[in-house]
């Protein structure tokens, strides 16, 4: 027996088979079983989806002799092949598109079928049928016999005249998702007795953008290579693209403008027989991956997730910008008969862009830079002293409100700054912080370990510009130890209880002050006591 492709052998031949399409499928269903089949239908979508598998099925199906859920397979029509169905007409409009094509078939469309109870018309690729074609069609369409159905499939709808649209019902045909091209080729493997590692199959089903077919096939081709070891590397080479090791090389070389081994770069994939076109796309993909990981969490995979993240201190606008080009490049490779060129052009575009932008994050790091140098240079009058904590928690808890607190904890994101290199430190100490009061001047926040309250101390006056750059308010900010707080808090609903309140103070003329008057030692000592806390 001659060997049969994987994608023929294992095509749906009933409805429980299709995979990836249920709405359709049981829609499909429901018009057989309760008599409401149309007379034109038009199966729209991408390749590989599964269009002209289920027009088949659902010729052989109107035409089962005992249909409930799906064929019967034991009638007449569903045990024939399907080539042997002399009612089932099938035409490739790719290459019978002419006027006469169609005309022969509204010559025999009036006879009424030899065999079957419905004479079925399936047109494939329907879009490529030219306008006159399309015109002859009109006809019988708008005015069919009771015995005639057609089945219209097309990958590109756009280009049917709304004319035929108008007169057919359309059912749009989805990608299947990887999960269940994963599935589907788990199951081949298993019924020919094969293996492939799982992170290989899941590439497969990666690549084949959506189409079932393309995955089979490609999984034939893997298949077919006899080799037990094959990796994902393998499989990129084997469609003419590259590792992922050399995409993220070649973003490398984008992103640091390095124009001599971005040349060279592409010089090399061209000797090695490198797709351009599949490069692009590669290309495409990873930076549109980097935009969601700079937006999500664990939304990839650990060793993946491993590779975004050395490129997190990218700005969000400018993997934007850089997408907008590599786009633009993969619809100029498919024009261009010079793709080295236009893939060179694009490159060398995409360099230069990221160069500008990278000047004007260089001038503003710098410029932030000289911020916190002031800041260092300042900071022995900036750390904070108990006395100064004490006014600190006095003025929160004076001004405290549970609104503002709860909004600022909701705000309170630090994921951006928590991969930055720059505001990692700080950024980590935060988010190990509780907050426990904030009004519109102070927070308090709480450690468990004293340590982190001395880090806090020591890098106070950063953690003000750091939650100025989130929110782009300037607040007071003083840490304690849980165990402190823990007893603070107690005696401040002690003190609510019994009518009194806190006074707010202002810090900054109580240091000035401090320094020409040591008396306000005594003052400070007694923060909670009777010079600061006032009956109502």
């Amino acid at each position: 027996m001659s060997y049969i492709s994987l994608y023929r052998k294992y095509r749906p031949s009933c409805f429980k088979d299709v995979v990836g399409q249920d709405v359709i499928i049981k829609t499909l269903i429901n018009s057989i079983k309760y008599d409401k089949i149309s007379h034109a239908y038009i199966f729209n979508g991408p390749r590989g989806t599964g269009k002209t598998s289920v027009a088949k099925i659902f010729a052989k199906a109107v035409n089962c002799s005992d249909f409930e859920n799906d064929l019967c397979n034991k009638c007449s029509c569903c045990n024939a092949k399907f080539d042997e169905l002399i009612d089932i007409i099938e035409l490739d409009a790719a290459s019978n598109n002419g006027v006469d094509d169609v005309r022969e078939i509204i010559n025999n469309v009036k006879l009424t079928p030899s065999v079957l109870k419905y004479k079925i018309y399936i047109i494939d690729e329907v879009h490529m049928l030219s306008i006159s074609a399309f015109n002859a069609l009109l006809k019988t369409l708008e005015e069919p016999p009771k015995h005639a159905i057609f089945i219209l499939a097309t990958t590109e709808i756009n280009k049917i005249p709304a004319t035929i649209l108008s007169r057919c019902q359309k059912f749009n045909f989805k990608k299947i998702s990887e999960n269940q091209i994963v599935n589907r080729i788990k199951y081949i493997l298993k019924e020919e007795n094969k293996t492939i590692d799982d992170s290989v199959i899941k590439l497969i089903a990666k690549l084949s953008n959506g189409g079932l077919r393309d995955a089979i096939n490609l999984t034939e081709q893997v298949l077919n290579q006899n080799k037990e070891d094959f990796t994902e590397d393998d499989v990129y080479n084997f469609i003419g693209s590259i590792s992922n090791d050399e995409i993220f090389e070649l973003l490398d070389y984008i992103l640091k403008s390095n124009v001599s081994k971005i040349l060279e770069k592409i010089d090399s994939l061209l000797e090695n027989n490198k797709d351009l076109n599949i490069i692009g796309e590669r290309l495409e993909t990873v930076i549109k991956d980097l935009i969601i990981y700079s937006s999500t969490n664990d939304y990839f995979d650990e060793n993946y997730s491993s590779k975004l993240q050395n490129y997190a201190r990218i700005d969000i606008d400018i993997l934007l910008e850089l997408s907008k080009i590599i786009i633009e490049l993969n619809l100029n490779l498919k024009k261009e008969i010079n793709q080295k060129n236009v893939f060179e052009i694009y490159m060398l575009k995409s360099a230069m862009l990221f160069n500008n932008k990278q000047k004007e994050s260089d001038s503003k790091i710098i410029e932030d830079k000289k911020i916190e140098t002031t800041k260092e240079m300042n900071s022995e009058e900036e750390l904070v002293s108990d006395d100064e904590k004490k006014i600190l928690i006095n003025n929160a808890l004076a001004l405290a409100n549970k609104d503002l607190k709860d909004k600022f904890v909701k705000e309170f994101i630090l994921d951006e700054y928590l991969i930055s290199k720059k505001y990692n430190n700080l950024a980590t100490l935060l988010d190990k912080s509780k907050i426990e009061v904030v009004s519109d001047k102070n927070i308090i926040f709480s450690y468990k370990d004293k340590y982190d309250v001395l880090l806090f101390d020591k890098n106070v006056s950063e953690i003000i510009y750091l939650i100025k750059k989130i929110y782009k308010k300037s607040y007071d900010v003083v840490a304690i130890i849980d165990k402190d707080w823990n007893n603070i808090k107690k005696e401040y609903i002690e003190n609510i209880k019994k009518g009194i309140k806190y006074d707010y103070i202002d810090i900054k003329k109580t240091v000035t002050k401090k320094k020409r008057n040591s008396e306000l030692e005594k003052n400070v000592e007694n923060i909670f006591g009777e010079d600061i806390i006032k009956d109502i």
